[in-house]
């Protein structure tokens, strides 16, 4: 499905209040955050969105989000939920998201996850000094996320079978057999590396740092002190975070993050299988509402 321009005010309109929320939370607590990604670059070129762009990034040290969960965990909010891998059958993913309640969205048709509108929050995570090592465990990370993500979905079974007639997806197709037999104790196998890998390097004591979940590989590890600090910025009406080093980090990730892309390029990069701006749909229905989109 497409956010036609009609939409898009509404859409953009309840992503930017679930944020609002969630620094009031972060305020409330003291926890601290940081906008990254695309988020961080429009507060800076944009101050709010990116004209383009249709999703909203958070990350926060690993302390401050472990705190985040727990509190989320006993909090009993009445228009907004945390999405997370322990709390969401075939959730794919290995950080939260802060989803409005009132809202339906599906991203992928063949993973069959029902959750409203939302804004990703990352854990920021320690990593090795030595460079070759923080890439050994980027890759480690990576692999077992995909295996997460591969026992995640949901395909038919002509999709299944011709996995076969692809050799580079016979580690898929491998994958899916395991799960189809084993799927709750191979995904808590998978969620528990991701656990130990995660925790591996003590936050504290690290130098160096990285949002496993971020989409650039090896550009996602920036020395901490970048984010020693924080800095104020304007966004869409509210006021967000961003590191002290924010001008490295985007440089980092986008390096002339100034420049605008070519205008081909100014389109939303995230999947919508089905969405529902204005009330919360039964699960089955928008999963069956999303294959029959797809």
């Amino acid at each position: 499905m497409i956010v036609t321009p009609e939409q898009q005010p509404r859409w953009n309109a309840i992503i930017v209040d679930t944020l609002h929320f969630f620094t009031d939370i972060c305020e409330k607590h003291h926890l601290t955050y940081f906008c990254c990604g695309g988020t961080a670059l429009g507060a800076v070129r944009h101050h709010g969105l990116i004209p383009w762009d249709d999703d909203i990034d958070v990350m926060m040290p690993r302390p401050d989000y472990d705190r985040f969960i727990e509190l989320a965990t006993t909090a009993q909010w009445e228009d907004y939920e945390l999405v997370t891998p322990y709390n969401t059958k075939d959730y794919p993913l290995f950080f939260a998201k802060l989803c409005n309640r009132h809202t339906t969205l599906i991203e992928d048709a063949d993973k069959p996850c029902v959750y409203g509108l939302f804004i990703d929050v990352f854990p920021i995570d320690g990593v090795p000094d030595d460079s070759h090592d923080a890439q050994v465990l980027e890759a480690r990370y990576r692999k077992t996320w995909n295996k997460l993500e591969a026992i995640s979905s949901h395909n038919t079974f002509a999709e299944y079978i011709k996995l076969l007639l692809q050799p580079k997806e016979w580690g898929r197709f491998v994958r899916k057999t395991i799960a189809f037999f084993f799927r709750q104790p191979y995904r808590r196998s998978l969620l528990r590396q991701l656990h130990d890998i995660s925790y591996q390097n003590d936050y504290e004591k690290a130098k160096n740092v990285i949002n496993f979940n971020g989409s650039y590989g090896m550009r996602e590890i920036f020395p901490k002190e970048w984010i020693k600090d924080k800095i104020p910025f304007p966004f869409e009406g509210i006021t967000v975070y961003l590191p002290s080093g924010y001008d490295h980090y985007l440089h980092r990730i986008y390096d002339d993050y100034m420049q605008l892309p070519p205008v081909e390029k100014r389109v939303g990069h995230h999947h919508k299988a089905y969405f529902n701006l204005e009330k919360r749909v039964p699960d089955q229905e928008a999963i069956q509402q999303a294959r029959c989109s797809s």
